[in-house]
């Protein structure tokens, strides 16, 4: 009922309450409880006595339709299911409950809202209902890749492509699985994996990405610890790209670069990761677990790893969160 109600109120115009009511077939004072949960997800629903509901701002709402036709025509028949659905707690975990997938095949899923979205290290992936894009991907590899372990940064070019396909020209990859610009997170990728090490491997790697701004999101984020968000309709010159396009081009990116990944792995993506590395030249303190590592970022190897020139030495580092720090 909640969607069906949202998808009455995302035009942004005033509705009166009989008539919401009539439309779905509930009473008024069914209306004004939805209302009231609908709030509670972070919407925000005005209400006017005598006058009804309305959003602050009009919302396009994802739709499975709209994102498919948006495709390119031969990416269609690779995809076995997209589902877009209201409510979830995870798209990750929803398809790794799912299981393996064909080989060469894609399982899509898209949530509206996520009761427990996940990000790196166990951390929450905020996101209101219209203000950002969930979006997980299926895949199975026959065999495991040689480099695996550069999925999460061949995903975060996949990322990059999309944004720029809608305008933003000056996002930055930020090792290892972050998208951002000047500095502040547009977008952030996780990916599972699960089958022997010789194969067929499933992964499951998931997208969350600002789309409009979430002044309640963001605070939530700040207060966790993470960057600074950032929107892509804050940075679009143009006329914004709608979710739609923008959950289509992410659909697209990251099946071309899954199925190229499978048949070249990542060492063909390497430069397009390093002209886009945030880090680069930068002083970055890297925390891993109790450790601490204070240097300047030199880029990634070959595996994916973090350079770090630290007293003289170039360390190598699988993982870790990474902050900036100013230059000493």
């Amino acid at each position: 009922m909640q969607r069906e109600l949202m998808k009455l109120l995302a035009d942004g115009e005033q509705h009166s309450g009989s008539d919401l009511a009539a439309a779905l077939g509930i009473t008024r004072a069914a209306i004004w409880k939805q209302v009231q949960l609908l709030r509670e997800l972070g919407i925000p629903v005005a209400g006017q006595a005598g006058r009804g509901y309305s959003l602050s701002v009009a919302l396009e709402l994802l739709d499975r339709d709209v994102i498919v036709s948006a495709l390119p025509a031969e990416l269609r028949p690779v995809i076995d299911d997209l589902q877009v659905l209201w409510k979830t707690e995870s798209t990750s975990d929803l398809l790794l409950q799912r299981g393996r997938t064909d080989s060469g095949s894609a399982r899509i899923c898209l949530a509206e809202y996520q009761t427990g979205g996940r990000g790196r290290r166990g951390r929450q992936w905020f996101a209101a209902v219209g203000s950002g894009i969930c979006i997980s991907v299926g895949w199975c590899f026959s065999a495991a890749p040689a480099s695996l372990s550069c999925l999460g940064l061949a995903v975060g070019i996949a990322v990059l492509r999309a944004v720029q396909a809608c305008g933003v020209h000056n996002a930055k990859l930020k090792w290892p699985n972050d998208l951002v610009v000047a500095g502040k997170k547009l977008a952030g990728v996780l990916v599972d994996v699960q089958g022997e090490a010789g194969g067929p491997l499933q992964v499951v790697v998931g997208v969350g990405l600002n789309y409009a701004p979430d002044l309640a999101g963001a605070k939530a984020v700040i207060a966790a610890g993470g960057l600074h968000p950032v929107s892509l309709t804050e940075l679009m010159d143009a006329m914004p790209v709608g979710r739609n396009k923008v959950a289509a081009e992410l659909t697209a990116a990251m099946i071309e670069v899954l199925q190229q990944f499978e048949r070249t792995g990542f060492e063909p993506l390497a430069d397009e990761w390093r002209s886009a590395d945030y880090l680069r030249n930068k002083v970055v303190q890297v925390a891993a677990g109790d450790r601490e590592t204070v240097g300047v970022a030199r880029g990634i190897s070959g595996d994916g790893q973090l350079l770090v020139e630290s007293n003289g030495q170039l360390i190598k580092l699988v993982s870790g969160d990474v902050s900036v720090r100013a230059a000493l």
